[in-house]
């Protein structure tokens, strides 16, 4: 299933991106810049059946940002390998800091490309009762999920141009409650909720908002919310076809991604059982993450 974009000059930005979703979303992106870079394929890609969207805005530039500097750089060296036309950039930041977004918006007036892709993927969650959870661990994930984001598109907004595409990954977790992720879950409430709201607002601009809202997918997300006792996510959906299906979804103009089945039918009991039930559901049933597993 291919994502087609035209080709043009500008710039696609993603954060979070040396691992998980977001690195997922860049290999994404150099495989959509490849294609486009390449139309006598389009015959053969259309004789196999491939659905292209041509809806996403061309772009030759590629922007990495992360706080692992030694991940990007191996990032960006497979990137290049894949589409040697599409310039590649790494900037190792803490987006939790203040600075960083001025630095960035600094750093796009100064290339002096449009922002065609804004791809707002940092964040993390952790898992535990909110009693027994580091309360400091707990408040970052607010620095970053919610306030980061948020700065992110304050700060490269104007940056944004008609037929741009911004894309900030919320979660399943955002439409229910959840025991033992209780900030986590908050935190993403609040991603869907500014997403939403933010495409009605910057529709008029041209610009399409649209929020990813996985549930399970492979990536270090289990890592880091269990605090290193669990290494995967069970039964998780692949981390490529996560982001392949968004970039589909958000160039046809859909405000929510959910594109596995499953995903929408827990959305739909969430819905049906209402808030309460949810975050019971979650506190008792969700497997909990043991020393040696």
């Amino acid at each position: 299933m291919n994502v087609e974009s035209n080709p043009g000059t500008g710039i696609a930005l993603v954060t979070g991106a040396s691992s998980g979703i977001g690195a997922a979303f860049a290999r994404a992106l150099a495989r959509t810049f490849a294609r486009a870079s390449v139309r006598e394929r389009d015959n053969a890609a259309a004789a196999a059946g491939s659905l292209r969207i041509r809806a996403l805005p061309g772009f030759d530039e590629l922007w990495l940002v992360a706080r692992r500097v030694d991940r990007l750089e191996t990032l960006a060296t497979e990137l290049r390998s894949q589409a040697p036309a599409l310039t590649v950039r790494i900037r190792a930041l803490d987006l939790v800091d203040e600075a960083a977004f001025p630095c960035l918006a600094a750093d796009l007036a100064e290339a002096g490309k449009p922002l065609c892709i804004l791809i707002n993927n940092a964040g993390y969650g952790t898992y535990g009762p909110f009693a027994e959870v580091d309360l400091e661990r707990q408040l970052g994930q607010i620095d970053l999920n919610c306030r980061s984001l948020t700065r992110a598109c304050g700060i490269l907004g104007p940056a944004l141009v008609r037929g741009s595409i911004v894309i900030n990954t919320a979660s399943l977790a955002a439409f229910a409650p959840l025991g033992g992720f209780a900030v986590y879950a908050a935190s993403k409430a609040y991603v869907l909720s500014f997403s939403v709201a933010l495409a009605a607002e910057w529709e008029a601009r041209g610009i399409r908002v649209c929020a990813l809202c996985p549930g399970s997918v492979a990536s270090e997300f289990a890592l880091v919310a269990s605090g290193g006792v669990r290494k995967e996510v069970l039964h998780g959906w692949s981390s490529d076809r996560t982001a392949e299906e968004c970039l589909l979804d958000a160039g046809r103009g859909k405000r929510i991604s959910m594109p596995r089945f499953k995903w929408r039918a827990n959305r739909f009991f969430s819905w049906l059982f209402g808030p309460e039930a949810s975050a019971r559901f979650a506190l008792k049933f969700m497997k909990r993450p043991h020393r040696g597993n």
